[in-house]
């Protein structure tokens, strides 16, 4: 059996349909052939960028992000690069998609690093990236705006925590931040979604921050009393905080 076939069987009723162009098939034929992935289970999520799914490798569950080399996802992707374009990068769809999605495998591990519970990064491979499974074996967690949420205070808290850390810490802003940015699991928010993620010293990081203040504040008005205002500030002064805390 070529590699091809081995990676269509394998993916052979797990994917709802979704059919991939064959570099993505040769970036999951490259991760099995290294051992980093046994089998695929179901899909997670399917968006206009891409698909994750649920996947195995010897017992342990992970999650597969596979962004899709199409017009529609470059188009997609595109209003992002114009902020922060990857240098020394072909100009062709294909390269540009790669590039992004090692942008996000990047931003994974330095968020991490910085304390902000994102998935954790494990492998990337072209398109194609493993990551940390949130969830149980049952289902996957949910997205905040699904979530139900017994102490929403408590959970607003962590989340402007790690906002604070991503912009003092690991100096990035979110720029897509919402309730559909984040999944809870065991009543710990997580953080996703973190391709589109600017540097803080980009002249549009302000404006993003500012967006995502008023995502996530509108958000959690539902269940408690917040000002957009004192949210900014804790985020944007949080630096000497931080130091002492880190001491």
């Amino acid at each position: 059996m070529n590699w091809l076939a081995e990676v269509e069987e394998l993916l052979k009723g797990k994917t709802e349909g979704e059919v991939f162009e064959k570099a993505t098939l040769h970036s999951l034929w490259k991760l099995m052939n290294s051992g980093l992935i046994d089998s695929f289970d179901f899909p997670i999520s399917t968006g206009k960028e891409g698909n994750v799914f649920r996947a195995r490798c010897k017992g342990k569950l992970l999650a597969v992000k596979i962004y899709r080399i199409n017009t529609a996802t470059f188009r997609s992707i595109s209003k992002y690069l114009m902020y922060e374009p990857p240098a020394k990068v072909k100009r062709d769809r294909r390269s540009i998609i790669f590039a992004w999605a090692q942008k996000e495998f990047n931003n994974l591990k330095k968020l991490s690093q910085a304390g902000v519970r994102v998935p954790e990064p494990i492998a990337i491979e072209g398109n194609v990236i493993v990551m940390e499974y949130i969830g149980t074996e049952e289902q996957p967690a949910p997205l905040l705006k699904d979530a139900p949420l017994e102490n929403a205070e408590e959970v607003f808290r962590k989340i402007k925590e790690y906002l604070r850390l991503m912009y003092h810490k690991a100096q990035l802003v979110h720029a897509d931040f919402s309730e559909y940015n984040v999944l809870m699991h065991d009543e710990e928010p997580v953080i996703i979604d973190v391709g589109q993620t600017v540097r803080r010293d980009n002249p549009m990081a302000m404006e993003f921050l500012q967006r995502d203040v008023r995502n996530i504040a509108r958000f959690f008005r539902k269940f408690i009393r917040i000002r957009e205002e004192e949210l900014m500030e804790y985020i944007l002064e949080g630096e000497n905080e931080i130091c002492k805390n880190s001491n």
